[in-house]
């Protein structure tokens, strides 16, 4: 009689490993890269390689190297979409309330708006200046001495800038000593106060000790 053989059964396919959340850092280098990119392209479409590209920058800027996940190019993809799905839907909100607590929607905001057009920025007024005689020699040694009274200012102002970390370092630096010695100063204090308040704790026992000693011997004389 032959035995009825069972097969095993498949095995189960393992789940899908979960991929790893856009960090905030991330997200925005993400915002960045691609409007330098998309703007570079005229607001064009986007290409498989440069996708790439957009990718390997923002693991970049984050200091990722190789041995570090970083992003794809899919997945940067991807994520930009689901910014502009928010990002739409956020405006709609603005434009009801008035306000956005989202943190990206500033950048997104610039990405879609675009840099301000030439009409649209500040003019600069220009200063109404008289012609000058340009034979006038003294007036152009005046103007060399102003501009060189200028450089000389300008490389005070460039050399407080660069001393500036090092005298603030070293106010801060002062600051605590000094502060230091004051919490040695007042430790000293409450020490001294302490030693002082035992040694009067430990003289009124005496003292009442000795006033009892004495009661007692005054009561056994009688």
């Amino acid at each position: 009689m032959a035995t009825a053989t069972t097969t095993p059964p498949p095995p189960t396919p393992g789940k899908k490993p979960q991929p790893i959340p856009w960090t905030h850092q991330e997200t925005v280098h993400l915002i960045q890269a691609y409007e330098e990119k998309w703007y570079s392209l005229k607001r064009g479409p986007l290409k498989s390689s440069q996708w790439e590209e957009v990718a390997v920058t923002v693991a970049a800027r984050c200091g990722y190297d190789y041995t570090e996940p970083s992003k794809t190019a899919i997945q940067c993809r991807h994520k930009m979409e689901k910014l502009r799905q928010r990002y739409r839907s956020e405006k709609n909100r603005v434009n009801l309330v008035g306000l956005s607590v989202w943190p990206y929607f500033d950048l997104m905001d610039r990405l879609e708006r675009g840099p301000l057009p030439i009409s649209a920025q500040p003019m600069i007024a220009i200063p109404y200046r008289r012609d000058r005689d340009l034979d006038d020699e003294d007036e152009d040694d005046d103007d060399d001495d102003d501009e060189e009274s200028v450089i000389r200012t300008k490389s005070r102002s460039i050399d407080y800038i660069l001393k500036r970390p090092a005298i603030v370092n070293r106010a801060f630096s002062e600051r605590i000593v000094g502060m230091e010695s004051m919490k040695m100063e007042m430790m000293k204090d409450t020490e001294r106060c302490r030693r002082e308040m035992e040694t009067k704790r430990i003289e009124m026992i005496h003292r009442s000790h000795n006033k009892i000693l004495d009661s007692i011997t005054k009561a056994f004389r009688f």
